[in-house]
């Protein structure tokens, strides 16, 4: 052999270490940048397993509870939450919350120190030292005043048609509360899966759901859905860990309590008769004696609260109620809070006692007077009494049903001003609702229509959306007013009956011209120094008022007052023609 040739074998071993720092370069190298891209991914595409705040998420602590209602996490009106109170275990729901937002017919009574629910035959009372029927308390009172009053959610449930859960174990409490009882779509979770606070795998973890666990889909995106999850949380969730969605329809086993109404067999023609003393009642047959009236249903203003404890002055008739039933009308006794002067109407209606010896006296009165109902015209009730009111009314409702009373109460036009009114509240308890439709424009006010057509239309839409329309009963007025402007600028007005006012237009010569959106003739006439304008209650308008209440398909009409009419607005306020020409 070649002595070179075996040389050169020899060193090709020796020559191949030079390209070993290379290799090894190279291949820290590619660890390196896998090491990097791996880092790289995990901090831009990786889901974190960063675990969210749960008390900056819940915002509460301790015994405080936070408050999901329908899903929706609730706060005043300044974005603070409203906190429930967990005690023993139980979940203690602010009293005030719970009459805005579930049930307002629940009625704190502080003279009592008693939670009162009037149910349609009876009044139920909840006092300190009560037990529900699982022995918990019905209620917490941790200071003065209902913003320190809480129900136990317990009683709330017992009395609303609502379903709840509570999460009262978790460090961080909260209850999911639902009045809502649409289909909404659950999900199956088909592989272990974290709910996060935002929708995307790097925001942080709320809770890790297990394979098979279901949800509750509140919103759909492309990629993630926003879910409830059954450990009580609200957050977002991949979708293609999401399978088996189906319709799901809550049950409610709640039975609502069922209010019974005495109502005529016939549309309520109703004509108020204002008595102001016990001889003022001689003056029935002349306030009856037009020819054609077709009312069936006589108001006399008899019972006038006289003093604050709630006591009452009677003007009632033996005779008066005798010729009433004999001329084929009822008689409902009118109850007014003003006839006597300034009463301090908190005083009685603020006082259980006292609440409950008004109802009797009413009741018993009217019973044994042959009375066949009770009309309640509370005028100028302030807000802050707005609650107490409707608690009488309720109360009173229990009576006069088992009595056999029909019981209805005068309400003005629905505006925010006089929500407390409640219409709706009321009109569930009672039997019919009186609304009415005039002073528009009043003594004191600017000039105007004392009942243009948009009032009287507002006042049945407003009301016919709070309670049946079948038992509203839409009040007109019989009079309109004149007003007067002086030569100093000045304006008053004057109050004239209806058959008055068009005497007047005629002795005056004053040229009536229809305004359309008003529903009124409208005239004005210079008088010495003094312009006088009226906007006219005639049979026109009254027409056009009579056509919108039966379009609306209310209980009837009534009239403020009786003798201050026309003869032809019996025809109009006919309502129960049709049937009569029927039979």
């Amino acid at each position: 052999m070649d002595p070179h040739q075996r040389s050169r074998r020899r060193q090709q071993p020796g020559g191949g270490k030079h390209f070993m720092p290379a290799i090894i370069g190279l291949l820290m190298l590619l660890v390196f940048a896998g090491a990097a891209g791996g880092y790289i991914y995990e901090k831009k595409y990786a889901p974190t397993k960063e675990l969210a705040d749960q008390a900056d998420y819940f915002g509460v602590s301790g015994d405080e509870v936070t408050i999901y209602l329908d899903e929706e996490q609730q706060a005043d009106e300044n974005g603070k939450l409203v906190l429930a109170k967990c005690v023993n275990g139980g979940v203690f729901l602010p009293y005030e919350w719970v009459m805005s937002n579930l049930n307002r017919r629940f009625f704190w009574a502080s003279d009592a120190t008693e939670v009162l629910y009037t149910m349609p035959t009876e009044t139920l009372k909840y006092g300190i030292g009560d037990t529900l029927s699982d022995g918990s308390t019905p209620f917490l009172k941790l200071g003065n005043g209902t913003e320190n009053l809480y129900l136990n959610v317990k009683l709330v449930a017992e009395h609303t048609n609502i379903r709840f859960t509570s999460y009262v174990s978790a460090e961080q409490k909260r209850i999911f509360i639902f009045d809502d009882f649409s289909p909404y779509t659950e999900a199956t979770v088909q592989k272990k899966e974290a709910v996060r606070l935002l929708g995307g795998v790097k925001s942080p973890v709320l809770t890790t759901l297990e394979q098979g666990a279901n949800v509750k889909i509140l919103e759909a995106m492309e990629n993630w859905s926003r879910v409830e999850t059954e450990d009580g949380y609200i957050g977002w969730l991949r979708n293609k860990r999401l399978s088996d969605e189906r319709s799901v329809t809550p049950e409610s086993t709640f039975t609502a309590p069922e209010y019974t109404h005495k109502l005529l067999d016939q549309k309520v023609v109703m004509g108020f008769h204002q008595v102001t003393s016990q001889a003022g009642n001689a003056s029935f047959a002349s306030a009856t004696s037009q020819p054609g009236s077709t009312m069936n249903v006589i108001a006399p203003t008899w019972f006038i609260l006289n003093s604050d404890q709630g006591t009452f002055t009677s003007y009632w008739s033996a005779d008066y109620v005798q010729a009433a039933h004999a001329a084929g009308y009822q008689v409902w006794a009118v109850v007014n809070n003003f006839d006597a002067g300034n009463i301090d109407e908190s005083v009685f209606l603020e006082n259980t006692a006292l609440r409950a010896q008004l109802v009797a006296s009413l009741v018993s009165t009217a019973v044994a007077g042959g009375i066949d109902g009770l009309n309640i015209d509370f005028e100028l009730i302030p807000t802050g009494l707005g609650r107490a009111y409707i608690q009488f009314m309720r109360e009173l409702g229990v009576a006069c049903r088992e009595a056999g009373l029909v019981l209805s109460a005068d309400c003005y036009v629905p505006y925010n001003y006089n929500s407390h009114y409640d219409i709706e509240e009321l009109g569930e308890c009672i039997d019919y609702v009186v609304i009415m439709c005039y002073d528009e424009h009043y003594a004191g006010s600017e000039e105007g229509s004392v009942a243009s057509i948009d009032y009287v239309k507002r006042g049945i839409r407003e009301a016919s959306s709070a309670m049946d329309s079948d038992r509203v009963i839409i009040a007109l007025p019989f009079y309109t007013r004149v007003w007067i402007t002086g030569a100093d600028g000045k304006t008053r007005s004057e109050a004239l009956s209806v058959q008055t006012a068009l005497n007047w237009v005629a002795e005056k010569g004053v040229q009536l011209e229809w305004q359309e959106d008003l529903g009124q003739n409208y005239g004005e006439i210079t008088d010495g120094t003094e312009i006088k304008k009226v906007w006219m209650e005639d049979d026109q308008s009254m027409q056009r008022k009579v056509d919108a209440v039966k379009e609306a398909g209310c209980a009837g009409v009534a009239g403020w007052k009786l003798g201050q009419e026309p003869q032809s607005f019996w025809s109009i306020l006919n309502l129960n023609a049709d049937s009569a020409a029927q039979n």
